[in-house]
Order: C-alpha cells, then sequence, then structure tokens
C-alpha cells in the first residue's frame, strides 16, 4: 500500500488536472466510488446520514448523497458549516435539493440528534487531509452523537479530527471503516491514528499515482511474501539459521532469538553461544542444534571464537550477530569479521550494531545483504543524534543512513520503519505496548534472520518478520493485556499470528 502526505496528494491531482482530468470528474469518481462501496458492502442499511463540511472533502459527502438516494436508499445530509465554501462542493449540494433532506449542523438541534440516532451508517465528509487545530464546538456535538450511537460509522478519506502530530483523538469522529481516496494517509498506519480508522479501502478517483511515496504492507501483501511450504519439502528446502548471540551476564537474549526463529520455520537453526553458558542453553533449547565457541573469563566470546566457525560460514543461509553479545575484544572480533567474511544475509543488532557504531566504515567492506535492526538509543549512537533528534523524523533518519552505509536499517519502536539502501520506505502497521519490553528486540532478530534463512532478502525479511512481531505483541495483549504478556508469551503467539495472516481474515 502506498502513503502519501497532503502536499503529496495534491502534486498528484493537479498533475491529473494537467494532463486531461478536470477536479469535478475526480471528485465525482471518489463520491461515487464511496457510494458503490457502501451500498454492496451494508445492503441490508436504509437510513444513511451523512455529515458534510464546507470543502471538497464535503463535496466527496454530497456525491456520495447523491449515489446513495439514486440507488433507493433513504438520506440525509448535515452540512456542518451550512453554505459550502468550495464551488464543486456548492455545485454537487444544489444537485440534491430538493431530492435529499438537507440540515443546518452549525447548531445541533433535537432533530439533528434524532437523524443520527436512527441512523444505520453514518458517514464523516467534514474534514479531509491536513486537517490543523481544534474541532469547532458543533463538529465536537455532532461526533459525539454519531460516536455514541450504534450505526455503523463511515469516514471519508480520514475521520475528521484527526492530525498526524496531534495524538490527541478525543473529539474525533471514531470509524468502523474508512474510504481514502487515491492512496493511503499516514492516520491510516500509523498509530495511535489507525486506531480510529478501522478498516481503510483505497477508492480509485480516475487516475495512476506516479510518486514513490512510502508503503506499507496489506496482510494479504504479506501473506504473500511468506515462503511456500510445498507439500515435498523436507528441512533443507527452508535454510540454515545462523545466530551468534549470549554472554554469561545475557544468556536469555540468544535463547530468546532461537525461539523466534524457531517459531517461524526456518528448516534448521545453529546457536553459536559463548561454551561457558552452555548448560543454561541447553536447560532451554532442544530443537537447535548447538555451536559452543570459546569463552574468554568474562564469559563472552574469546578472540579466538571466530576461527572456530570461519570455515563453516558458507553452509549457512542467513546469519544473525548482536542479542546479548557484549561489547569485549572477543566480541568485537567476532562482529567484524562476521562482517568481513560473510556474504549471505546477515542481520545485525544489539551489542552488533553497537560495536560496528565504533567503525561504521567497516560495513563498506561487507559483501553481504545486511539488516540493520537498532532501537533508537542504538541508531542515536550509529548516527551522533540525539534520540529527540531521532523519533521526530525516524523515517529520514532510517532513510538517510540506509543510504550512507550501503544497508537496509528496521528503526524499531511504535511504527517502526524500514529503510532501504536503495530508497525504499516502509511503515510497519502492527504493533502493541506488550512489545515495550527486554527481549522483544531479540525475538524480532530471531523471527528476520529465520525468514532471510528460508530465501528473503533482508529488507523484506526485516518487513515480514515487523509485521509478524508486532501481530504477535497486539494477540498477546489481548489474550494476557500490555502488563502481563511477557516475551515468552509473545513468542508463543507468532503462531497465532501467522494463522490470522493465513487465513486472510
Amino acid at each position: 500500500m502506498l502513503i502519501l502526505t497532503p502536499d503529496e496528494i495534491r502534486k498528484e491531482e493537479n498533475s491529473a488536472n494537467e494532463n486531461g482530468l478536470p477536479y469535478e470528474e475526480m471528485m465525482e469518481n471518489a463520491g461515487m466510488g464511496c457510494a458503490k462501496h457502501i451500498y454492496n458492502n451494508y445492503p441490508d442499511s436504509k437510513s444513511i446520514v451523512i455529515i458534510c463540511g464546507k470543502g471538497k472533502n464535503g463535496g466527496d459527502g454530497f456525491v456520495i448523497a447523491r449515489g446513495l438516494f439514486q440507488a433507493g436508499k433513504n438520506v440525509s445530509v448535515i452540512c456542518a458549516f451550512n453554505s459550502p465554501s468550495d464551488k464543486l462542493s456548492q455545485n454537487n449540494r444544489e444537485k440534491i435539493e430538493g431530492e435529499v433532506e438537507i440540515y443546518d449542523g452549525s447548531t445541533v438541534t433535537k432533530s439533528i440528534i434524532s437523524v443520527i440516532n436512527n441512523a444505520d451508517i453514518i458517514v464523516d465528509a467534514v474534514f479531509g487531509i491536513g486537517f490543523k487545530g481544534v474541532l469547532p464546538e458543533n463538529i465536537k456535538k455532532l461526533f459525539f452523537c454519531a460516536n455514541s450511537s450504534e450505526a455503523v460509522r463511515i469516514a471519508v478519506d480520514i475521520p475528521s479530527g484527526l492530525s498526524f502530530g496531534n495524538s490527541d483523538t478525543g473529539d474525533c469522529f471514531r470509524a468502523d471503516e474508512t474510504l481514502s481516496m487515491l492512496c493511503y494517509k499516514k492516520e491510516h498506519i500509523y498509530k495511535p491514528f489507525s486506531d480510529m480508522c478501522g478498516k481503510t479501502t483505497v477508492i480509485p478517483i480516475g487516475f495512476s499515482v506516479q510518486s514513490k511515496g512510502i508503503q506499507a504492507k496489506t496482510k494479504t501483501e504479506i501473506r504473500d511474501m511468506l515462503p511456500c511450504r510445498p507439500y515435498d519439502s523436507n528441512k533443507g528446502t527452508f535454510g540454515k539459521a545462523l545466530i551468534i548471540a549470549g554472554s554469561y551476564k545475557m544468556p536469555g537474549a540468544g535463547i530468546i532469538a532461537v525461539k523466534g526463529c524457531l517459531s517461524s520455520g526456518a528448516g534448521l537453526t545453529y546457536f553459536a553461544f559463548p561454551d561457558r553458558i552452555y548448560s543454561t542453553v541447553t536447560a532451554h533449547l532442544t530443537e537447535c542444534v548447538f555451536h559452543p565457541l570459546s569463552s574468554d573469563r568474562n564469559g563472552g566470546f574469546s578472540t579466538d571464537a571466530f576461527e572456530e566457525i570461519k570455515n563453516s560460514l558458507d553452509n549457512f543461509s542467513a546469519i544473525a550477530i548482536g542479542p546479548g553479545l557484549g561489547t569485549d575484544e572477543g566480541a568485537q572480533n567476532l562482529v567484524k569479521e562476521i562482517i568481513k567474511n560473510y556474504k549471505g544475509r546477515l542481520i545485525i543488532d544489539a551489542d552488533g550494531i553497537n560495536i560496528i557504531s565504533r567503525n561504521i566504515d567497516i560495513l563498506k567492506e561487507s559483501q553481504a545483504d545486511i539488516l540493520l535492526t537498532p532501537h533508537p538509543g542504538e541508531m542515536s549512537r550509529l548516527t551522533g543524534k540525539s534520540i529527540a533528534e531521532i523519533n521526530s523524523d525516524r523515517i529520514n533518519t532510517a532513510l538517510t543512513f540506509a543510504e550512507t552505509c550501503g544497508a537496509s536499517v528496521l528503526l524499531k519502536g511504535a511504527n517502526t520503519v524500514i529503510a532501504t539502501a536503495d530508497g525504499q520506505v516502509f511503515i510497519n502497521p502492527t504493533g502493541s505496548s506488550a512489545l515495550s519490553r527486554g527481549g522483544s528486540g531479540d525475538l524480532l532478530t530471531g523471527i528476520a534472520v529465520s525468514f532471510a534463512a528460508q530465501g528473503l532478502c533482508s529488507s523484506d525479511a526485516g518487513i515480514l518478520a515487523s509485521y509478524i512481531h508486532g501481530l504477535a505483541g497486539e494477540t498477546a495483549e489481548k489474550k494476557h493485556t500490555a502488563f502481563s504478556a511477557t516475551t515468552a508469551k509473545i513468542t508463543d503467539c507468532i503462531s497465532e499470528a501467522l494463522s490470522i495472516i493465513l487465513s486472510g481474515k
């Protein structure tokens, strides 16, 4: 799915107009497309109320009213500002006068409240993209009545009152479904705004988008990314993943990553860890292949550890390195040598990132397909920016670094960003505050290396892993609450997340 900003959308519309598509035809396509969608998807609804604003969004609403009236529905229109200020909108209002009951909504009367309370469907066509400020009092009252009703609530473009960058959604229209013109908008994808949008459906308005834009994957697209599982497959079909992780102080990080990999379909999962934590590792894992390497006196990897593994690197379809590794000399040597010598798909996380942040140029020596998976603190070490700077512009931070270092970047956090070296940007639409706990990132790394081992390029593995990881978090929150959804419980929900994706529901 393509996500465009208001400025990018206006540019697209202006270009289409210059190429011969009149604005009035765009509005007609938009409104009639919405009307057709409502008629086809809610066939039993009889009474429909459309709340129209004074701009182009209101114009779309008037066209919807005309389309549904012509289809035999009982339609009422509430003009939130009495008269439209946009000429196209005024023209479309005039087309329904005398056929559709029109109310002046500048004052919310008992009759208006009654109309709303008796509606089967309420359509919000008040404000479109680019809304700023605070909703007028009469709009707040209209939306309070609408949000309190038992009607199906449908927003045109975005629920009115939503404004990207302003997380206060208290007074906005709360949609069960949003019909978005031309493409997706940030509000449809980014949390907490997406919670107000319900299901989002894109309505064509007569031309194709030329902009590159930001992207997000739908559930259907994610399902199509999943590797095929043929009936005559064997463990070799789905690749060999190697996870290099863990230390005496942090053995759990590697164990969590391995469990994420095992739960995501890799054919064989190998775990390389300092031999000093052998008893801890084997007490928690049974399904992977153990590859203990020599330890230093602190229980991390020794400086000889790479020599023990270098001759087998080409046997692995994908490698993940970093969780719980520590940053002592042995770990530093191991990370640097893996980067320089491995030529497959390589996921670098946690202490792996902390190590390369001291010498980022080492990435240019690699022939691997690399995915870096930093959280904002690690991204701060990579870029020298403050965490506040990074979180204020997550997309450009991730994209600029990816293009500079020649690797894909998965910037973790709410609305995870995946940026590729060739300039593509993806936003992950799933997630939950249940994921805000230690071990969550290690789990994500395990899922990512699993799909990389199964044949996906590192960036696609990151996109797929982020979606599944986020959906597992949402599922765990529903079952256990965000407070009690431990990383172990989220791991257990990976299978449910995959079932949801595969079912198409």
